[in-house]
């Protein structure tokens, strides 16, 4: 399983970011991430590469609370604990979701992460660049950005298609832009940050964003409140909006993300025992 730890994500950490003159790598993780993790090392070890990931699932924090959970030294026990503690905390995220809040304390849905960033940016004047998504809904989303955050400085923005790496380095350069959104669909996204980021001279944070321009933009509708405020909205998005990543079809992506998960998560536990938290 990806060892990352998974950040608590605030306003002012965030601000400290982009005053600060170290350059910070920023992923967003969901069940799919989590999954590709196990089957790519690649993958994986970018991940694990990035200094801030940020749970965009509630699959992640279930499989964090349940690999926690502590299980008897008896082989003969454990397999039937273990699988007792899974349908327990399934259960949970219906019944008690709060009991799933640890070690993470929260889940960020990435839009609302995505405003977070882009309103300490305003507040501390960073300049930020706009990368990836369709042209159309690139402008589209940076309209209606611009529309939410008036005092927020767009440095520049271009959609998800070119030939040359080193013309895009140089026009986000020439921009001095401080908050890089790379919207390429992952891992496309993180592989981009991961081999470019040194090269951008004036950007402090590079963040991964997947389909948020898409959704600020219209392109894809967002779940009823119902849905989102009891952490469903990712089903939601599995089924209503055409994947930007390389899981494939809707119903692919649907297996993948509840059965194959909970699966391989269990399937980790029951081989490698329960995680240990390291307290900070």
């Amino acid at each position: 399983m990806l060892e990352v730890n998974i950040t608590d994500f605030d306003r002012l950490s965030f601000i400290n970011f982009l005053i600060n003159n170290n350059k910070v790598r920023v992923a967003k993780i969901n069940s799919e991430f989590l999954l590709r993790s196990l089957k790519f090392q690649e993958f994986r070890e970018t991940l694990c590469s990035f200094d801030l990931t940020i749970a965009d699932g509630i699959g992640v924090l279930w499989a964090a609370r349940f690999l926690t959970l502590e299980t008897s030294k008896l082989s003969i026990l454990r397999e039937l604990q273990i699988l007792w503690q899974a349908k327990y905390s399934l259960l949970s995220l219906i019944f008690y979701p709060k009991f799933c809040h640890y070690p993470i304390p929260e889940r960020i849905p990435g839009v609302e992460a995505l405003y977070l960033m882009l309103e300490a940016a305003a507040s501390t004047q960073s300049p930020v660049y706009f990368l990836g998504a369709m042209e159309d809904i690139n402008k589209k989303a940076v309209e209606r950005i611009q529309e939410k955050f008036p005092k927020l400085q767009v440095a520049g923005a271009r959609g998800g298609y070119w030939k040359d790496d080193q013309a895009v380095i140089k026009e986000i350069n020439q921009s001095g832009a401080k908050l890089l959104i790379v919207a390429l669909g992952s891992p496309k996204q993180e592989y981009w940050i991961r081999d470019h980021l040194k090269e951008l001279t004036t950007v402090r944070v590079a963040v991964g964003e997947g389909g948020s321009l898409d959704f600020i933009a219209g392109s894809f509708k967002r779940a009823p409140r119902w849905l989102q405020s009891i952490g469903l909205e990712w089903f939601w998005r599995l089924f209503m909006n055409r994947s930007k990543s390389s899981t494939g079809s809707r119903m692919k992506r649907v297996w993948n993300a509840v059965p194959v998960f909970i699966y391989e998560v269990v399937k980790y536990k029951i081989k490698n025992g329960a995680v240990k938290v390291e307290k900070a």
